[in-house]
């Protein structure tokens, strides 16, 4: 079983907001009706949240606050923080599942919220880049491995989730029948393999710092030691993986 790092609660609000727009509709749903819905006067929304925009997203800012705080205090090699700050954020989704899939659903019902999605990502990969660039060793590799590193774990991390979402979401109401305990049970297992997969991920990277295999001068074969890999946006995390260890190897 995994152990999560405490995440705090993305509070009531927050996911009585979200389940409102799915239910009654992003542009059909005003501020107003989100203030009562939630409890809370139109400026103490507004105060709190700023926009719709921003209550969609508005635990997101709580858990990189988390994320941000497990790096700094962290004292593992530079890698593995970032792994444990990737499960810290999937146990996150996994422990407020029904505001992580009435999300899921409002990005595909509104298309303009992808947009700040995409900025959201960036911040956590902004934050596990920013870590690998204080922790790693000084040299002409550190900041292409903090790059490419972010990025893999970035990527492996949101194909777990999405596929997870997306699982559920096709469970229907068949889904929301199935007793807590079950899906705690698939959403461990999950955790248990992303886990497994990001440490090793985090092990090449680890072995190719250590001997300058990222970023440094090319192979004796003549081969590049940085590869550029285009995937389709729809890869499954099997694809990434496979594709950053062909990229690293």
């Amino acid at each position: 079983m995994v152990n999560y790092p405490a995440v705090p609660d993305p509070g009531t609000a927050v996911a009585t907001a979200i389940e409102l727009l799915v239910r009654q509709g992003y542009e059909a749903t005003s501020v107003d009706d989100l203030a009562e819905a939630t409890g809370m006067s139109r400026s103490t929304f507004f105060r709190k949240f700023g926009s719709k925009e921003d209550v969609v997203f508005a635990d997101h800012d709580r858990i990189l606050a988390n994320v941000q705080e497990l790096l700094l205090r962290s004292t593992a090699d530079p890698f593995r923080p970032v792994v444990d700050a990737a499960l810290l954020v999937f146990g996150h989704h996994v422990g407020n599942r029904k505001t992580s899939l009435a999300r899921y659903e409002l990005l595909h019902q509104v298309p303009a919220l992808r947009d700040r999605e995409l900025v959201m990502t960036h911040r956590y990969q902004r934050a596990f880049r920013n870590h690998l660039l204080s922790a790693l060793p000084v040299g002409e590799s550190r900041e292409v491995t903090a790059v490419a590193f972010a990025a893999a774990v970035v990527a492996v991390h949101n194909s777990v989730l999405r596929g997870w979402l997306r699982a559920i979401a096709a469970g229907g109401e068949q889904g929301e029948r199935v007793e807590r305990d079950a899906w705690e049970a698939e959403a461990q297992g999950l955790a248990v393999r992303l886990g497994r997969e990001l440490g090793a991920l985090a092990d090449t990277f680890g072995q190719l710092s250590a001997g300058e295999g990222l970023g440094g001068p090319p192979a004796e074969s003549g081969r590049p030691a940085v590869v550029v890999t285009v995937l389709d946006p729809g890869a499954g995390k099997e694809q990434i993986l496979q594709a950053v260890r062909d990229a690293l190897t």
